[in-house]
């Protein structure tokens, strides 16, 4: 008997090791099948859209070819004591001892060896807190945004049933990445006045309510998010992830490989838009707060959702140039090593069409832009040039309700800052109690003399238009 219990968990072993190994197979099949059914959610061309439905079953078919292969072989390898041991029959492994002895097999294989060559990697500077599990869920969801916006509409449409009014009011947070953005937006949420998504809501963005069913965590332990800049960062820290919504109303058609293009933004857009507000609220604690979200490609909208909208705030933060240019280049060292040693912080970011720095990188083409960005990106020279492009969209932008804040003004005054901005907006913001900071970054190489003075003249002009740091 111990012989054919030492076969049964051998042979356990050997067929789990075998599904453990194939883990990539397996993720690949649940994204496909979720594939198909995004492409039969998508709208457009019927014909475009049979074609690309039949490529993706095809696909699929022959990735579930592959998966039964797969149980085909794992079940031989469990039935292989019976062919090789006359004793170890069905009743062998019908007992108490051959059930426990199939179950230990079946174990270890999922702990040893502890690595296996072509499995999910979940280590890396960025991904090291999301598990293989984790990141497949990140993708069924947010890969697939035809699925994701009717589940978005399911849960607008259940929201309107119970009274839900979408309020044309809200207030943006944007700015060049590095400016200051997401302490702005940490500050405004803490007050208990606004609310934001935060990371709780991933992947499930754009249904936060369904969401929440099955995951509502806490604050979690706060860890130093990737930046590497000391903010630190919980499930319930607020984050810029409504781009998700824009990037699946426009099918990402406004992300190009040479640039994030300037994009319009029509009636129904702005409808769901203000829709998917009202349900991020609803899912709240605080429902009748004011919706604040930190979004950095606010910009490549902001004129067509203004012609629609006199009603919204935005806050513009900006930085000397000098220093700013030289602090988006060092993130963007810091990210290209950190999503070349681990893929998941790139695609991650990139659901986010966070593409302000790293290999993913792509700069910001406006109206009013004469040409891109160009030269090298491991330069100060191109990160000036992008500091430029952005800001002199940003001194166009149509100035009702728009607030412009100096980075080095706010750091010096938090809370005289945040009292001027709650007195602009018409909200009552309790007092805050912010300590100043003082930022003593000082760039390490030098940039050409024009781009510089032309920089510092925006910068002058931008300054003058400050008014949020009047009040102390």
């Amino acid at each position: 008997m111990t012989s054919a219990l030492a076969l049964i968990t051998a042979s356990s072993y050997a067929a789990f090791l075998l599904l453990r190994r194939n883990t990539p197979l397996l993720h690949r099949l649940a994204i496909q099948s979720v594939g198909v059914l995004d492409g039969m959610l998508s709208r457009g061309d019927e014909d475009e859209k049979l074609a690309a439905l039949e490529t993706a079953t095809r696909r699929l078919m022959r990735t579930l070819l592959s998966f039964l292969i797969l149980l085909g072989t794992g079940g031989a390898l469990l039935c292989l004591p019976w062919l090789v041991a006359d004793e170890v029959g069905l009743n062998a492994w019908l007992t108490w001892p051959g059930m426990l002895a199939a179950s230990l097999g079946g174990t270890i294989a999922f702990f040893l060896p502890r690595n296996l060559p072509g499995a999910v990697s979940t280590s890396g500077h960025g991904a090291s807190h999301y598990s293989a599990l984790d990141q497949l869920l990140h993708r069924l969801i947010l890969n697939h945004p035809h699925l994701h916006m009717r589940l978005m509409r399911r849960e607008v449409a259940t929201w309107r049933k119970r009274g839900g009014v979408p309020h044309t009011s809200f207030l943006w947070v944007t700015g060049l990445a590095r400016a200051g953005t997401t302490s702005m937006l940490e500050r405004l949420v803490q007050t208990k006045a606004f609310h934001s998504l935060h990371y709780g809501n991933m992947p499930l963005v754009l249904a936060p309510s369904l969401w929440k069913r099955f995951h509502n965590p806490g604050s979690g332990e706060k860890r130093e998010r990737s930046h590497g800049d000391g903010i630190l960062v919980g499930l319930d820290s607020a984050e810029a992830l409504e781009e998700v919504f824009f990037q699946a109303s426009t099918n990402r058609s406004y992300i190009t490989p040479e640039a994030l293009e300037a994009h319009s933004v029509d009636i129904d857009m702005h409808r769901d838009y203000l829709d998917y507000q009202g349900i991020a609220l609803a899912s709240s604690d605080r429902p009748q707060a004011m919706y604040v979200a930190k979004n950095n490609n606010a910009l490549l909208r902001y004129p067509a959702m203004r012609l629609l909208n006199r009603d919204f705030h935005v806050v513009f933060m900006f930085r000397e140039p000098l220093v700013h240019a030289a602090s988006l280049l060092a993130m963007h060292r810091k990210y290209c090593a950190m999503q070349a040693s681990d893929p998941f912080v790139r695609e991650y970011m990139d659901w986010l069409a966070h593409h302000e720095f790293g290999l993913g990188h792509l700069p910001f083409r406006f109206p009013s832009s004469t040409s891109l960005p160009t030269g090298n990106k491991d330069s100060l020279d191109y990160w000036l040039d992008v500091w430029i492009n952005h800001h002199r969209e940003a001194l166009a932008m149509d100035p009702h309700h728009l607030h412009f804040v100096s980075y080095e003004a706010y750091c010096a005054d938090p809370n005289g800052v945040l009292k001027s901005l709650g007195e602009s907006l018409g909200v009552q913001i309790p007092a805050t109690h912010h300590k100043a900071f003082v930022n003593n970054r000082s760039p390490e190489e030098e940039a050409h003399p024009d781009h510089l003075a032309e920089a510092l003249a925006m910068h002058a002009e931008l300054m003058a238009r400050s008014s949020l740091t009047r009040h102390s």
